[in-house]
């Protein structure tokens, strides 16, 4: 056994031997402090994958705008001082402590040394002179281009694909906001075929977004915007996407008008018409729209029909009225629909001219005289409206006497009541109508003369009055007026023999009077 001495002997040598080690290694170290970087392999540039386009909008030929690589770094050169050589620095480890001792390396393994770089010549100093040489002028500054009347500013490609997701998630309402908010920019339609591209691409997603919201119109707008900016030869693409919007707008607007719960079924297929008309201007050989056209304007002239009867049941004939005539000026009406809705034409002015009478009638029974009157006007004037080929002969003379028959009864309360002035009007107006048989007229002017007696007394004694008050002037004008009012009579149909009493009165009165008589 060794003794404790021994013992610490060994550890102390050994820690000598550790400190040697060490001390060599700061001195002549195995490996060198700073290696030599090796030049990396170049990467190949990334591609990113494209997501495809959804279902909706495969048709739309959207501008691929491809993306500028990044530029490659520019190697750098190390700095090399001038007039020195490149300087191979030696190891200060020593050869017996390399692990590669003893064997030879192969030269081709060795990566080649970077060639030598000429120092760059130093330019001489510029020599300073004391007068002040002219210094060249700068160059002026190039000028801002302003964009011309039809430049318009480009359509970022990414913001297409935004769009174009957005949509594939089905957030439409995001579509349209951002789409809408940089077709703003857009002042007129573009010129270079990239920016007509870009923005049609827009204003199609943007039509589409609109369409799955339900705003036909909207889309409609957006997709012939498209269609007007995009180039020609992507035209036919945005064309079928109208014809498409249309077929689906027509469809549901025949749905709508098949239902009879629809108030305005007649806007429907009005509406439907318009939207396959559209469709075939962008797309004319198009069989389905056709069919939804055909399909529209049987359905049509049945529902006008209707519409018309429903109006005349609740007693609304101008708008029975409306809805004929809208139809008959229809260049496409069947011949087979013109005659009878012809009738029925002239069936709403008997009908409402017959509810005017009535109206009247029950204005005299509860003793409202003026609104018996303006109904019967009211008839009269919309019987002047009326076309001689709208009412037959027939009708109107059934008009005819249903307005004599009101004015002749107004005329007749108001003279048996005493008030003659009033009871003229309705009379005369009685008496022009044309188509009265002679009975019926004879009892009006019968009437009228009754009533042109009352009127002849009740003004003479306001001549009289106005004579004794000294007004020979307003005596004399008052008798003129009343004498022009039995003239206007007789121009009517009465003879001097039925106006012979209200004469007479006249003369008397002129000679009592001393007043120049003219008759």
């Amino acid at each position: 056994m060794l003794s404790e001495e021994a013992l610490i002997l060994i550890a102390v040598v050994g820690a000598c031997a550790l400190l040697v080690l060490g001390v060599l290694e700061l001195i002549w170290p195995s490996r060198p402090r700073h290696p030599v970087r090796r030049a990396q392999p170049a990467k190949a540039p990334t591609t990113i994958p494209v997501k495809p386009a959804p279902a909706a909008l495969a048709k739309v030929n959207f501008p691929v705008v491809a993306r500028p690589a990044p530029p490659a770094p520019a190697k750098v050169a190390p700095a090399v001082e001038p007039g020195s050589g490149t300087r191979m620095r030696r190891s200060k480890v020593s050869p017996h402590a390399r692990p590669h001792a003893g064997h030879a390396e192969h030269v081709a393994a060795r990566e080649p040394l970077p060639a030598r770089v000429p120092p760059a010549p130093i330019a001489p100093p510029t020599p300073v002179t004391t007068a002040s040489a002219p210094s060249p002028p700068a160059p002026p500054p190039e000028p801002l281009r302003s964009l011309g009347p039809g430049a318009t500013l480009r359509i970022d490609p990414l913001l297409i694909e935004r769009c174009l997701s957005l949509h594939q998630d089905r957030q439409y309402e995001e579509v349209v906001s951002v789409g809408e908010e940089a077709l703003l920019g857009l002042r007129d339609a573009p010129r270079l075929a990239r920016e007509a591209r870009e923005a049609a691409a827009l204003w199609a997603v943007v039509g589409l977004a609109k369409q799955a919201l339900g705003d036909d119109v909207g889309a409609g707008v957006a997709l012939e915007a498209a269609l007007r900016v995009a180039p020609a030869d992507e035209r036919m693409t945005y064309q079928q996407h109208i014809a498409a919007l249309a077929l689906s707008a027509a469809q549901t607007a025949l749905a709508r008008a098949g239902n009879h719960d629809t108030d305005d079924r007649i806007a429907e297929l009005r509406g439907a018409l318009a939207w396959t008309e559209r469709g075939l201007a962008a797309v004319p050989s198009d069989a389905r729209l056709s069919e939804t056209r055909e399909s529209a304007r049987a359905e049509l002239w049945p529902v006008y029909e209707q519409s018309v009867h429903r109006f005349l049941q609740r007693r609304e004939f101008r708008e029975a009225r409306r809805l004929l005539r809208e139809a008959l000026e229809d260049p496409e009406i069947p011949t087979a629909r013109v005659a009878p809705f012809e009738e029925l034409l002239s069936g709403t002015f008997g009908g409402e001219i017959g509810q005017l009478t009535a109206q009247a009638i029950r204005s005299m029974q509860e003793a409202r005289e003026s609104e018996a009157l303006a109904a019967l006007r009211r008839a009269e004037e919309l019987l002047e409206t009326i076309p001689d080929e709208a009412l037959p002969p027939k009708r109107r003379e059934e008009v005819d006497q249903r307005l004599w028959w009101g004015y002749t009864r107004l005329g007749v309360r108001r003279l048996e009541a005493g008030d003659y002035e009033d009871a003229v009007d309705p009379l005369v107006r009685a008496l022009k109508l044309p188509d009265v048989s002679p009975d019926r007229q004879a009892e009006t002017r019968a009437a009228l003369v009754r009533a042109l007696e009352g009127v002849a007394e009740l003004r003479a004694l306001s001549i009289r009055q106005l004579n004794d008050a000294g007004d020979r002037d307003g005596a004399l004008l008052r008798t003129e007026t009343l004498r022009e009012l039995l003239r206007s009579c007789m121009e009517l149909g009465l003879s001097a023999e039925e106006l012979s009493v209200a004469f007479t009165r006249i003369q008397r009165l002129c000679a009592g009077l001393g007043l120049e008589d003219r008759a």
